[in-house]
């Protein structure tokens, strides 16, 4: 039988229950670093169209605002 149950069978359960709870841990920051990923790029995205609206160049630096079909 391979596989990570397997694996985590092999080792003592206090290691293996570290172990799982590193993983836990570990997956929620990725999760919170998505939910704060899609939150400044939303945040970027409204910030860019408002600037544009109003004829101003947006703040974020990472926000590349391309002319339009009606500027060429």
């Amino acid at each position: 039988m391979n596989g990570i149950r397997a694996d985590l069978r092999s080792v003592p359960w206090l290691v293996a229950v570290a172990l799982v709870g590193l993983a836990a841990v570990v997956l929620l920051l990725r999760a919170a670093g998505l939910v704060v990923l899609a939150v400044v790029d939303g945040a970027e995205r409204f910030e860019a169209a408002v600037s544009g609206a109003a004829g101003v160049r947006p703040l974020a630096a990472s926000v590349v605002v391309l002319p339009g079909r009606w500027e060429q």
